[in-house]
């Protein structure tokens, strides 16, 4: 028999107190991706945890080590056989309404996981458990129906409470989704959709009252805003900016940048199903064509690392054997040539025979700077061996559908990986547990019982093994060609004192933080209205509810909800809550496609199918031709400061030919950008069209500063 082990911590050690400290202030964080809901059950599958886990408490986490400690649970034990395992709780956390955290909250939150009406994102992480009972009031058991390595893992579920959630349904629970009960170390105190969300430091937090004051999460709509609101002191951090604006963090007296290991890869996934696409010499052709080396520099600005493969270097499953993936454009021309394509037509691209030129539509979602720069340079570089490369950008609903009904040649998509190493989602076949394998339709029944045996070995040391064979396996099929992992970049206010390098994010010691008294700023936001709550719309099916972004043109009124009440050690009558004025909720900006991925969460629930599929155009777009391109000047600034790279311009064309306007996606700063739309302006083309008609397109090109 396996001997069974009991983990205990308990007792007032360091872990149960957060470390003396001086304490207060406002921190006030900048984000492009506000939350669709405060409920743990609507997180999309891909959606950041990082509000959720200051507002609830998970049985246990990681701590800067990558350890598994004690959170809402103080021990655990499991049983000789490794089918069971039973968690203790502590008994003084309360919920924010003064109810205590009892073993019935953490059942009932396992069941509402599980349920298929529910569709919760990452149900797939509790296959394996096959039911959960209460064995004491802060005693309950998990049993398992395998046996695997990440039992652990998966058990440490962010638990609800059972006393609010039971007497709501689906369609009801607007409130709860905008103030929840909680027990973490914050509690919502505004929430102003379309502009910032106000969580205010829980004073009877079983740790103690969190250094912070408050934490404001402040909304924005695009880069140049943040940015802007970082310099001039209205926001004090932010993750959510492109490298790129790490650069202009350097001299800024007041801002420093702190760099972690990402967890993204961004790759080019090919249609499978396709005649052409679906030879693996020709996707080899097309991987040795692109320079990762060059899309790392000049796209992230050095801010990343080369993607090899679905396990990311810094897991402990990658394969460090494998060979970085070789650049090589002269035996991509090679490849290409032995595969028949050996003629030229009279603008360059490979052909077979006059008519059959070697062509591609790249399909990425818009409203991603970073991934259409990537597009813009991957089309440059399969130019290079000969290889026609339209873009195809359209708005993230139409992505996510076009992936789903296959009508793309080859499409550029990201996925962030978990700390869990399990592939199964996009990888595995079984449409029950490759939940999200329409994203690449990838289908090998090796590959399949790689992942099952994977997932079962108790043994690190034999689970790499196996993970390494998967890893050759899929990299000698080539379903996707892996682009780079870029860095996470931190921007923050030199005055916050706490942040450090963290393996598990930017955010993770957040509670430990805080900002000295002299060197406060901005305060004034986060005391204004503190019972102002926006709830968010009714309900929808978990497909709908991606997240709203954007700012509203003019400041936005809260409405006011009754306030969750926290509990606090004097009693005092609650104050009553304001007359709600009415608001009309603010636009949506651009969605990301992996915050859609919700949809097909629920194994057990059919994937939902879109109203009406967008019409394939009769007559195939085509995209404007340059007639005359200007280069634009290299501004003195720029030329003395040695700054060089590119600038990413998207172009309107009219149907004229003529620029109607120009907006930069990637800059650099130094005048460079505005030279860069000056000469934009100044270009030619032959209009693009729709339908054989000529047609207003967007075009996306970089003007080089290089000395």
């Amino acid at each position: 028999m396996i001997a069974g082990f009991f983990l205990v911590l308990s007792g007032c050690s360091q872990s149960e107190k957060y470390p003396p400290s001086e304490s207060g202030g406002t921190l006030t964080i900048g984000t492009l991706n506000e939350p669709a809901s405060l409920n743990p059950l609507r997180l999309s599958f891909t959606a950041s945890t990082d509000i959720h886990e200051k507002l609830f408490m998970s049985l246990h986490h990681f701590d800067q080590g990558m350890n598994i400690v004690a959170g809402l649970a103080r021990s655990w034990k499991f049983s000789e056989d490794f089918k069971e395992v039973t968690y203790v709780l502590r008994k003084d956390v309360k919920w924010s309404d003064g109810q205590p955290v009892t073993a019935e909250d953490v059942k009932f939150s396992f069941d509402m996981m599980r349920d298929p009406q529910i569709k919760y994102a990452r149900s797939g992480g509790l296959q394996f458990v096959e039911k959960v009972e209460v064995v004491g009031p802060l005693a309950v058991k998990f049993f398992f129906n395998r046996v695997y390595s990440d039992e652990l893992f998966d058990t440490g579920i962010m638990v609800l409470p059972k006393h609010i959630l039971e007497k709501l349904s689906a369609a009801n629970s607007t409130e709860f989704d905008a103030t929840p009960v909680g027990d973490g170390p914050y509690r919502v105190e505004e929430w102003v959709r379309g502009d910032r969300l106000v969580l205010a430091a829980n004073p009877d937090f079983y740790k103690g009252k969190p250094a912070l004051d408050r934490i404001v999460f402040k909304f924005f709509g695009d880069e140049a805003s943040l940015m802007n609101a970082l310099q001039n002191g209205s926001v004090d951090m932010t993750n959510d900016l492109s490298p790129q604006y790490a650069l202009k963090v350097q001299g800024d007296p007041n801002l420093t940048s702190i760099e972690y290991p990402g967890r993204t890869y961004t790759f080019i996934g090919w249609n499978l199903n396709s005649p052409l696409f679906s030879d693996v010499s020709l996707r080899k052709a097309f991987a040795l064509s692109i320079d990762q080396t060059a899309l790392i520099n000049d796209v992230l600005m050095g801010k990343g690392k080369p993607a090899n493969g679905p396990f990311l270097p810094t897991s402990w499953a990658y394969d460090q054997g494998q060979k970085a993936q070789p650049y090589d454009p002269q035996q991509a021309k090679t490849l290409l040539a032995e595969m028949g394509w050996k003629d030229k037509n009279r603008e360059g691209y490979l052909a077979k025979g006059p008519k059959q030129v070697l062509e591609l539509n790249l399909l990425l979602a818009q409203g991603q700077p970073v991934q259409e720069a990537t597009a813009v340079l991957i089309r440059e570089q399969l130019k290079v061996v000969g290889v026609k490369v339209n873009l195809a950008v359209v708005d993230a609903r139409t992505f996510i559908q076009r992936l789903r009904s296959g009508q793309y040649d080859a499409m550029l998509f990201s996925w962030k990986n978990d700390f869990k190493v399990d592939p199964t989602a996009v990888w595995h076949s079984a449409p029950e547990k490759g939940i999200y394998n329409f994203i690449l339709k990838y289908s090998n029944s090796s590959v399949d019982s790689l992942i099952d045996v994977g997932l079962a070995t108790l043994s690190r040391r034999k689970a790499k093994d196996i993970w390494v064979k998967f890893q050759q396996v899929v990299n000698t099929e080539m379903p996707a060609t892996y682009l780079y992992v870029p860095d996470v970049v931190t921007i923050i206010y030199k005055g916050v004192k706490g942040p450090a390098q963290d393996a598990r994010g930017p955010m993770a010691s957040l509670d430990e933080w805080w900002i000295p008294a002299a060197q406060r700023r901005g305060e004034a936001l986060a005391s204004a209205t503190p019972s102002a709550v926006v709830p968010p719309p009714p309900s929808q099916p978990v497909e709908t509810a991606a997240p709203e972004r954007g700012r509203p043109e003019k400041p936005t009124t809260a409405v006011t909800t009754k306030p969750q009440p926290i509990a606090t050690r004097t009693e005092q009558p609650a104050p009553k809550p304001a007359a709600a004025p009415v608001v009309t909720p603010p636009k949506p900006a651009a969605v990301n496609p992996q915050d859609l991925l919700v949809a097909e969460a629920a194994p057990s629930a059919p994937a939902p199918v879109p109203e009406e599929a967008p019409a394939e155009p009769e007559i195939r777009p085509t995209e404007p031709e340059a007639v005359k391109i200007v280069s634009p000047s290299y501004p003195e600034t720029a030329r003395k400061a040695g700054i060089t790279g590119r600038v990413y311009v998207k172009l309107l064309v009219g149907p004229d030919g003529k620029v109607k306007d120009a907006q930069v996606i990637r800059g650099i700063g130094y005048g460079c950008d505005e030279a860069a739309t000056d000469a934009a302006y100044k270009a030619v083309f032959k209009p693009g069209t729709k339908n054989g008609k000529p047609a207003d397109t967007y075009i996306t090109i970089p003007y080089p500063f290089m000395k």
